[in-house]
């Protein structure tokens, strides 16, 4: 059995043992506990929207995961489908996932895939350099108001990142610039491990600290189930580290040691039926919320000067004039009609492209 460490209510706790792949019979007290935890913290927020933008460090770490397991356990403290919202506002990825699949089970809104604000498809990169789909502050402008109109009304929204933190940076709208312009302050996911773990996340937090976006702290995924890095000895180190600087404003969510039940299962998501599907939602969300201290993260997060404030943030910039390819007249933001997908993605698609961007 890897360990006795897990979190309830922000403090670290090693009075049971943790099963890597679900709960012990006995754990599930302590899951009522922090579900409690989360309730009382929800009905301190006066109706208020809380939003957290959950980003990378790497890429394939988890971002997803993570997202569903706070959702799920929202879920579990009482809130209704229609006081939760996910969206990923850029993604290089529309295939279905976990987490869309059980979004549509929950009846949860979910913004993602070909739904997306800003979808990197092969050749928009390019496209957007040529000067063909508009600026920057325009798609900044999109993700916010998406972001505030499925703000209202709701309790809690969570913002999925893309790939690592600069990915979107070749056209102005990376994953600290998409953070800002949804006003939500940052969970940052982070790889297992000990130096090159806090390493990750110091490198990780100072990106979008520079960009003036509020990090929140780290929770690290996928963590060994044995041996010198397995992730009990983790969570024992990098929770030190933490501890080691009275005024670090950022916070230590937990160590999530690898399911090997969900290990992979993006890639064959496709292929799994329904009842699977669910079944493995479950798994990943019980899982998530066994080894996080989602009440903590919660707490945090309502706290946060950005989510007591509300509504995104208005880039009050100039917005630049685009121009159309060949065409020396600026055009009016108004009327500015990006040059179409399916003509950029089929050009792309003739010299090569096989991918995003």
């Amino acid at each position: 059995m890897p360990g006795k460490h897990y979190f309830l209510n922000g403090k670290l706790a090693e009075n049971a043992a943790v099963n890597p792949v679900g709960v012990e019979t006995g754990k599930e007290a302590t899951i009522q506990e922090a579900t409690d935890a989360i309730k009382s913290i929800l009905s301190n927020t006066g109706g208020s929207c809380i939003r957290i933008f959950v980003a990378g460090a790497v890429s394939h770490v988890g971002k997803t995961s993570v997202c569903l397991g706070i959702l799920a356990a929202l879920r579990k403290a009482g809130l209704k489908s229609q006081e939760l919202a996910y969206i990923k506002p850029a993604t290089q990825c529309e295939a279905p996932d976990l987490l869309s699949k059980w979004c549509a089970s929950e009846g949860i809104e979910n913004v993602s895939g070909e739904n997306a604000p800003l979808v990197f498809y092969s050749g928009f990169t390019r496209s957007f350099l040529a000067g063909e789909q508009g600026t920057s502050e325009s798609w900044l402008d999109k993700i916010a108001a998406r972001v505030d109109s499925l703000s209202q009304g709701r309790r809690v929204v969570i913002v999925d990142g893309v790939g690592f933190p600069a990915v979107g940076s070749i056209v102005g709208v990376d994953n600290a610039d998409v953070a800002k312009a949804s006003r939500a302050p940052v969970l940052l996911v982070c790889k297992s491990g000990v130096g090159a773990a806090v390493d990750s996340f110091s490198l990780t937090s100072s990106y979008f600290l520079a960009k003036g976006v509020p990090v929140l702290g780290g929770v690290f995924n996928l963590g060994d189930l044995e041996g010198f890095n397995s992730w009990d000895k983790c969570a024992t180190n990098i929770s030190l580290w933490f501890s080691r600087k009275a005024t670090r404003r950022e916070k230590y969510y937990g160590v999530v040691p690898l399911a090997k039940e969900l290990d992979g299962l993006r890639e064959r998501i496709g292929g799994t039926g329904h009842e699977v599907q669910e079944q493995m939602a479950v798994l990943n969300a019980r899982h998530f919320a066994t080894h996080a201290d989602l009440p903590g993260l919660l707490a945090d997060a309502a706290a946060d000067p950005w989510n007591r404030q509300g509504s995104a943030v208005v880039d009050t910039r100039p917005t630049k004039i685009a121009k159309t390819s060949g065409d020396s007249a600026a055009l009016a933001p108004t009327s500015f009609q990006p040059r179409s997908r399916e003509t950029v993605l089929a050009e792309a698609r003739k010299k090569g492209a096989t991918g995003g961007g």
